[in-house]
Formats: structure tokens, C-alpha cells, sequence
């Protein structure tokens, strides 16, 4: 993953990330253990040596920095760099880290991820962090930027965003990345949304009538990182079908909860015409 790229949208980074990702897997068994080349016994021995392999070389392999991992590379001060400088820095050690197995992931598309927080990060975080010396094909690290500069503000945001895109798409079944568990038959995100949550969605969409959903702004985020509990404040506004100009503006929040590793999710809704929880 490159730090310059297109703007993309949310839901367009995400099938990206998923896509290359699939496509990276796939590679790699296919170069690795021969899958798709040979039969499934040979791929699954071939696939159980390398992981042995690994275990033994773990038991005795030392810790090192990254940094000494990667080849120690030159590096400037993220002050002394230019926008453009720091863009093309971060392309380099991103690419450089990937090709010791060292993969840097951003979770959360929505993050406040610019490129000289990416520097900051790579330089200050990601290089001092100790790995275990193997070099192994098909062995790669993950380090997510979001577990170690978790921005809730803007995770607040993007659960929300899912959450309205998914009101009015053709069915609920995305609403795994941003809905609470208890929202779901037996409390699991796999299973389909439970028929009261789905009811009250239709029951928002009737109430809606001749009118659509044709933008929302973010009044404020109010954050207790105590109970890693946020609030989004949003206006929503309202215009006739098949016209994008707003003739209605109506108050609601959200409430989201935080979990240990950063992913926040949506446990009540509250706007006009829609409340649950």
C-alpha cells in the first residue's frame, strides 16, 4: 500500500484492500505450496513443513529492531522534509518494508492518516519495534496503524457513514463493520439482523415519504475515553426525490462504544423517525 493513491471513497478503499489482499494470498500459496497447480494432499503437506519450519526457527531466532531487520535505512527528520519530499519518503519505506514481509495496514480508511503521520509513524513507532530475525518466504509481519495512533474522532465518523450508506442500499447485509452485536440474532455480526432492527429501518424509510436523505453534516463528536464512549451530533438533511438541493434539516446522534482494539460500533441511534437500540 502506497501512501500517495487516489482519492477513493470509503466503501471503494475498502473493496480495494480487500481485493489486493485476496490477490496477494492467492499468490502466495499459489508460489509457496503449488495450490491451484497441485492436489490438495501435496499443497496441505507443504503447507504444514513451512509452518513447522517456522516453529523450529522461531525457538531460536533473536529479536531485532525493525529497523536492523529492514537493512537499517537512511532516514531525515520529518521537520526537514517538504510535502512533496515526505510523500515520496514514505513510498519508499513502505515499499522497502514490504519487501522484508513488514506490512503496514490502515484499518480504518477514515483515519487522519496523512503522509507525515505515516512518516512519524513508520520512523518513530514501526522501527523500533523488535521482530523475531527470520527470513522465511511467505513469513509477514502486520503492524496496523490504527491499533497504535487510533484517531476515535474520526472512527466515530466512519461507523456513521457506513450506517447511512447502509440504510439505503438494497438490503442490510453490511452493517458488520458498524452495528453493535446485540443488534444481530445471537449477538453475532455473521447472522442476520434481528426483524425489529430491520423493521425499524423500513419504518424510517416510510417515514421519510416523498422526501430522501440527500446529505449529513457532523455537529460535534463528544468523547469520553474513560468509558470509550463517543457521541456524534449530526444534522440530516432532507430534500424531494431525484433532487439534491436540502429543504429539510432535522437534529439526531448516534452513540458509539470503543473496543480494545480500536474498532468503534454504533449501539444507539436516535434521529427523527428512527431510534434503537
Amino acid at each position: 500500500m502506497f501512501a500517495s493513491k487516489e482519492v477513493l471513497s470509503l466503501d471503494e478503499v475498502y473493496k480495494a484492500q480487500n481485493e489486493l489482499n485476496r490477490i496477494k494470498q492467492s499468490l502466495l500459496r499459489e508460489a509457496l505450496f503449488g495450490e491451484g497447480k497441485m492436489p490438495s494432499e501435496m499443497v496441505e503437506s507443504r503447507e504444514r513443513l513451512h509452518n513447522f519450519l517456522y516453529f523450529q526457527l522461531s525457538m531460536s531466532a533473536r529479536l531485532i529492531r525493525v529497523y536492523d531487520f529492514v537493512g537499517q535505512p537512511f532516514y531525515r527528520p520529518s521537520a526537514e522534509l517538504s510535502a512533496v519530499e515526505i510523500t515520496r519518503e514514505v513510498d519508499r519505506l513502505l515499499l522497502l518494508l514490504a519487501q522484508h514481509g513488514i506490512e503496514i495496514t490502515i484499518s480504518d480508511p477514515h483515519a487522519n492518516a496523512d503522509d507525515r503521520k505515516l512518516y512519524s509513524f513508520i520512523t518513530e513507532v514501526v522501527f523500533p519495534k523488535e521482530v523475531r530475525d527470520i527470513r522465511l518466504p511467505g513469513i509477514c509481519y502486520s503492524i496496523d496503524y490504527n491499533y497504535y495512533c487510533p484517531d476515535h474522532t474520526h472512527a466515530c465518523i466512519f461507523v456513521v457513514d457506513e450506517l447511512i450508506t447502509g440504510l439505503f442500499a438494497s438490503d442490510y447485509k453490511h452493517f458488520e463493520v458498524c452495528l453493535a452485536e446485540h443488534f444481530f440474532i445471537n449477538n453475532d455480526p455473521r447472522e442476520d439482523l434481528y426483524t425489529y432492527v430491520a423493521a425499524g429501518f423500513n419504518a424510517y424509510k416510510r417515514y421519510l415519504k416523498d422526501y430522501q436523505l440527500v446529505g449529513w453534516t457532523v455537529e460535534s463528536v463528544d468523547l469520553d475515553e474513560a468509558q470509550r464512549k463517543g457521541v456524534v451530533h449530526l444534522e440530516l438533511h432532507y430534500g424531494l426525490e431525484r433532487h439534491s438541493e436540502p429543504l429539510i434539516s432535522q437534529k439526531g446522534q448516534v452513540v458509539c462504544y470503543g473496543q480494545e482494539n480500536n474498532w468503534w460500533f454504533i449501539h444507539r441511534i436516535d434521529w427523527p423517525g428512527l431510534l434503537l437500540e
